[in-house]
């Protein structure tokens, strides 16, 4: 330590053979002693400071103006700045070894590491450590009371009992005012060793945190060595200065007393930024603008608002805080994900299935439940990988994305008809399949979402999700052919149901045909066992592949005027026409990379990407919808068998909501009564069979017109009247 001396007024100044002059209080008073501002506060003094300068004519020009000024955050009264003498620690000394540790430390964002944080120790100067305050750690440094030039600074208790020659009490008391009750005479022989009346910042505690929690270098050494230095700390990014820095600081100056550690005091840093409120302004109690947190948990519960803080954008990042986002997006994903264990598998599975030997194993199941399992193996993987590197923004949303894409709007969706039963190994497979989903699912959201997960966790195996690891040992094997060619299946159904849009028809009328192609793809081997899903989730009876769509699409072209006019000038519109007569052969061969070329009277340019927009149209009655090489077509034609069918699949859906608005349990049967024009009747004899599984019905009739027995129902079948009846078995 560099000696400075603490005292805040006058005359300590004098005491320690200062000459300075400070004229004011640290309550930012004038001393009463002073004439005519005697005992005011400074600011109050400037109207009587001004009319006395008048009155010596020693004023050269009064003029007020409006200007920004730093005000107490706490008691909102100006700040003031004036000169104070303090202690400091030289730092300066050691800034380049601060700058080396630095550099090694993983920051994220990296920009504040080597940009505010490493300006800013660019830029050390001492460290004024001393802070002129009751409450604190009493600065440990005793100054000769006759010759202030003489100082000592105490390393621990042992030191300070050899200074005073005897031991220190059982209830020894390190704070003020007990501390200052120890003094010794001066090694001078002159003079008594009286403690400056200082403490510590409390930056200095905070940054001695990693030392101290362990009482190191005095004890426990071995603990410490173990422990030092963090893997991670956290903080806000307003802790530049702060916790940051004394860390570094301290851990620096330090030196070998560490035991040689090269490093700093933490491998990694994330820097948290602010919580603004939904218009980016900082929020404040005196603007109005703070959100009360209290009640947003009470409102939405403590998962949905730390998932949406974190899943919102980076920490590092400033966000805005708009609570009506907050069940927007995470609200919904927690509401499919309760959907999905509560209404899905815990409902079924209260049937009688539990996880056991009975499960067929992974690769006995149905290629959609090991695609699953694959997908749950590569969204541990990612999110774990992207924790490692600190990035829980990317990680949280990694999962939400795949609970909500991959588990609940496709494989629970397409599966749902498996979890209706428990008998057969395929019921036990698709429970099988999406109990170790939930499970794993649950790891992964537990540091975003620690309550609920925790929840279903439990539910699911009778422990703590917090008490599981949080990758599996042995997770089951990334298929990535598999998960390629479902990603096209995907790809073709999501083009499938816009032509099917286009066409104006129903996914619940079955079509025909479709036929798609698969671009680079080949139509064979993994995806080949995945045709049978495709057909089914676009309701079609026959899917067929073709290598190119050019037998059943031609291509025209769109010009693009704003493009072309740069290269063509005056001649943009004679360009344009040639462009629209451009043949569906060349306009393939320009998409395969082959150069283009348009011929005007006086120019001649290659044509580029952005120079047109093309457009697919199919050659017959085929409905085409193309991707980025994937390509869907649907035959539209419903033939009167198909219509049947459809009318049929549409009953048994408004049956199922009848069901669940009646408050009918899963597993009640019903009889089922039906009555309506011949197209109906004709529907419900062809497929009776079929209705009867679907709706769980081991009676179904199909009759002119109601007896009225039965309230009775009235249903619109795309167009088709139905009036039905339905009741329990058992109480009718």
């Amino acid at each position: 330590m560099a000696p400075a001396f603490g005292a805040d007024d006058y005359a300590a100044g004098k005491r320690h053979g200062l000459s300075f002059l400070q004229p004011v209080d640290a309550r930012g008073r004038f001393p009463d002693t002073l004439p005519l501002v005697g005992g005011m506060f400074v600011k109050d003094a400037d109207l009587l400071i001004i009319d006395e300068l008048k009155r010596r004519g020693t004023v050269w020009k009064v003029q007020q103006y409006e200007h920004s000024y730093p005000h107490c955050w706490r008691c909102d009264t100006p700040l003031l700045y004036y000169a104070r003498t303090s202690w400091f620690v030289r730092t300066s000394g050691y800034k380049d070894d601060m700058l080396r540790r630095n550099a090694a430390v993983d920051w994220h964002p990296p920009e504040v590491g080597s940009g505010r944080f490493g300006e800013w120790l660019e830029n050390n100067i001492d460290w004024a450590i001393s802070r002129d305050r009751y409450w604190g750690t009493p600065l440990p440094v005793w100054v000769n009371d006759a010759d202030p030039t003489e100082v000592e600074v105490i390393g621990g208790y042992a030191d300070l009992a050899a200074r005073v020659g005897q031991p220190l009490p059982e209830n020894f008391d390190p704070h003020k005012p007990f501390i200052d009750h120890y003094t010794w005479p001066a090694r001078s022989g002159k003079g008594t060793m009286r403690r400056v009346p200082e403490v510590i910042d409390t930056w200095f505690d905070s940054g001695s945190m990693p030392f101290a929690q362990w009482h190191f270098p005095f004890e426990r050494r071995e603990t410490f060595a173990r422990h030092y230095p963090a893997d991670l700390i956290a903080e806000g990014v307003d802790q530049t200065r702060g916790w940051f820095y004394s860390l570094l600081a301290i851990a620096t100056g330090l030196g070998d007393s560490l035991g040689g550690q090269p490093s700093g005091p933490y491998r990694s840093v994330v820097v948290n930024d602010l919580v603004l409120d939904k218009d980016g302004v900082k929020m404040s109690k005196s603007r109005g603008n703070a959100v009360e947190p209290w009640g947003v948990l009470e409102t939405h519960g403590a998962d949905a608002v730390r998932m949406f803080l974190v899943a919102s954008s980076q920490v590092w990042l400033p966000r805005r805080f708009d609570e009506s986002l907050i069940r927007e997006t995470v609200g919904r994903f927690l509401l499919t994900l309760k959907n999905v264990y509560s209404g899905i598998f815990a409902t079924y599975a209260n049937f009688g299935w539990t996880p056991s030997l009975d499960d067929p194993a992974p690769d006995a199941r149905q290629p959609i439940d090991r695609w699953a399992l694959s997908r749950l193996s590569t969204a541990e993987r990612q999110c774990d990988s992207l924790l490692r590197e600190y990035q829980a923004t990317h990680a949280v949303n990694a999962v939400m994305d795949f609970f909500v894409d991959d588990v609940s709007n496709w494989y629970v969706r397409l599966n749902r008809h498996r979890f209706y039963d428990i008998e057969t190994s395929d019921n036990r497979a698709a429970f099988a399949t999406l109990h170790e989903i939930l499970t794993v699912t649950c790891r992964l959201l537990a540091p975003f979402a620690p309550f609920v997960s925790d929840w279903i966790h439990n539910e699911l195996t009778g422990e703590s999700v917090h008490v599981a690891p949080y990758v599996r040992p042995e997770p089951t094997r990334i298929d990535t052919e598999l998960e390629r060619a479902m990603s096209d299946v995907r790809t073709l159904a999501t083009l499938g149901r816009a032509a099917r849009e286009e066409a104006g028809i129903k996914v619940r009328q079955p079509l025909a045909s479709m036929l798609c192609v698969l671009g680079d793809h080949d139509a064979e081997g993994v995806f080949r066992s995945l045709v049978p899903l495709l057909a089914s989730e676009m309701n079609v009876k026959r899917v067929d592949f073709a290598s190119s769509a050019d037998d059943f699409v031609t291509l025209e072209a769109k010009p693009n005027f704003r493009t072309l006019g740069k290269k063509f000038g005056k001649e943009t519109p004679a360009a344009a026409a040639l462009i629209s007569e451009l043949g569906s052969d060349t306009l393939m061969t320009f998409e395969r990379g082959e150069t283009v070329t348009v011929v005007t009277a006086t120019q001649s340019h290659p044509l580029a990407t952005d120079d047109l927009t093309i457009v697919r149209r199919a050659t017959g009655d085929m409905v085409v919808k193309y991707s980025d090489g994937y390509v869907a077509a649907i035959d539209p034609t419903v033939t009167s068998e198909l219509r049947r069918e459809g009318i049929s699949r549409e009953l048994v859906n408004r049956v199922q909501r009848l069901r669940k608005e009646l408050g009918f349990a899963v597993s009640d049967r019903i009889v089922l009564t039906v009555a309506g024009e011949a197209e109906l009747t004709e529907a419900v004899t062809a497929h009776r069979d079929w209705i009867s599984a679907e709706v769980l019905a081991p009676e179904l009739h199909s009759v002119p017109l109601l007896d009225g027995t039965h309230p009775a129902y009235h249903l619109d079948l795309d167009g088709l009247a139905a009036d039905v009846t339905l009741t329990r078995i058992g109480s009718l």
